[in-house]
């Protein structure tokens, strides 16, 4: 074989279907070539893996990096923190008002803002849908590359206004293949249960999670389920949260219903007890709930009703979240995640016994790259996808701290947690954009990937 850019050896190889001593050669950014040590090319540039393991990157298929004004977070600030966190690919969520995803005209301006600022690579989603006239350019969007649709069914100023305009987006996203992804939470519900809280006086941290009871996400969820099902479209559940759901789910996918889930970190480790410690902190929308949620979720991510593992990042600093120390109903919901979440799922599902390497390459990887159109440049070794990786030290045992963040964030929920598990350096198309928590790629580098309709 001719001569290669890079060729990274000495170490295993972990996909989804198993893990093998070998290395991989890479050539314009692509795999060129998956093989045992001797049988490697001759390269520009070696890595040593020094006995690492090297899994596709990270397939980060929700956050919001850039949703002016509501967040200072940007495309470089936000792919710094995944280059560091193992993330290759993040999927960034619609923004919101003069900014909101839903023509093609906003798509190509922050497709242009991402090309300019983004350290990794990205995709983007359509929406919100909240209006009739946001459902014009649906097919548009998709022949654009957008992933799918984000529709908010409640809990806040995005929420959709009415159910006719979920059935409406429903089947013109069925119509082009695309993807209706929810946040299942149910306006009305949420409203009422607010009230109650506000007029007694509440203003306590738990208050924001009594005032998002479980049955706010179990029953928007179950009409969701039914909407998507008399539409005849893909729907994919938004940071799923509570038992109920993962019920609701699980029996969805035996039916044979087009549904996929994804869960969130926090969800999975936090529990409404952490307020006491963490109050505002740990503030985020579905809310943090009992430690039973917290199983049920850890079971469905491991026998596969829930697909993959998002962040749902949104990042803001202690000035901007600790006004709910006093008044909960003040503070911003929304937490850092792309620089902890690999170390996160490494230490508490994989070193923990959860699920095996395997199922966290498929989680944190595969699943969301085919789910969203960009598999198999995205999400996959094999020869001719994107050369795309993580390198993980599975013996590396270290602390969580703020100061490892690179994102605008000064805060993360999760500090002083001592994980076992650790992305070393970060690999995006053949160039090293982060190694041991340094950011060394450059903004401008990060490309847009279009998706395709998975078949």
């Amino acid at each position: 074989m001719a001569s290669v850019d890079l060729v990274i050896k000495n170490g295993k190889i972990a996909t989804s279907t198993g893990i093998f001593e070998g290395g991989v050669a890479v050539k314009d950014g692509k795999i060129a070539a998956i093989s045992k040590d001797p049988l490697l090319p001759k390269a520009e540039k070696k890595i040593d893996l020094k006995g690492r393991l090297l899994v596709p990157g990270a397939v980060d298929g929700h956050v919001h990096v850039y949703i002016p004004p509501y967040t200072v977070e940007n495309f470089e600030t936000g792919t710094r923190a995944a280059a560091v966190g193992g993330v290759t690919t993040i999927v960034e969520m619609p923004s919101i008002g003069d900014y909101l995803t839903t023509t093609v005209k906003n798509l190509k301006w922050k497709i242009n803002e991402g090309k300019k600022n983004a350290i990794t690579d990205f995709a983007l989603y359509g929406g919100e849908i909240m209006e009739d006239k946001d459902t014009a350019e649906i097919p548009e969007l998709v022949c654009n590359g957008v992933v799918g649709f984000k529709i908010t069914f409640g809990g806040g100023d995005t929420a959709v206004k009415n159910d006719g305009i979920i059935m409406d987006s429903f089947m013109k996203i069925a119509e082009t293949g695309s993807l209706a992804t929810i946040h299942a939470e149910n306006d009305q519900l949420w409203q009422y249960f607010r009230k109650k809280l506000m007029d007694s006086g509440r203003k306590d941290p738990a208050a924001h999670s009594e005032s998002r009871p479980n049955i706010v996400e179990a029953e928007a969820l179950s009409k969701g389920i039914m909407f998507s099902t008399e539409a005849g479209n893909r729907l994919h559940v938004a940071h799923l949260s509570t038992m109920e759901g993962t019920e609701m789910v699980r029996e969805s996918k035996f039916l044979g219903d087009m549904v996929t889930a994804e869960v969130c970190p926090h969800h999975l480790i936090f529990s409404i007890e952490d307020y006491k410690k963490l109050g505002p902190y740990i503030v985020c929308n579905p809310p943090i709930r009992s430690k039973e949620d917290n199983e049920a979720l850890w079971d469905a991510l491991a026998d596969g009703t829930i697909d993959m593992v998002v962040t749902d990042h949104c990042a803001f600093t202690k000035k901007e979240k600790e006004p709910g120390w006093k008044d909960i109903w003040s503070t911003p919901s929304g937490m850092a995640g792309l620089e902890t979440s690999l170390s996160l799922i490494l230490s508490e599902g994989v070193n923990k016994g959860r699920f095996p390497l395997t199922r966290f390459v498929q989680v944190m990887s595969e699943a969301p790259a085919r789910l969203m159109g960009l598999y198999p440049r995205k999400g996959a070794i094999k020869v001719g996808s994107d050369a795309d990786f993580a390198v993980l030290d599975l013996k590396r045992s270290h602390t969580i701290r703020a100061d490892q963040l690179r994102c605008i964030g000064d805060f993360t929920p999760f500090e002083g947690r001592k994980v076992k598990g650790k992305p070393v350096l970060t690999i995006v198309r053949g160039e090293v954009v982060a190694e041991e928590g340094e950011v060394l790629g450059k903004p401008g580098y990060g490309e847009f990937i279009p998706s395709t309709v998975p078949e």
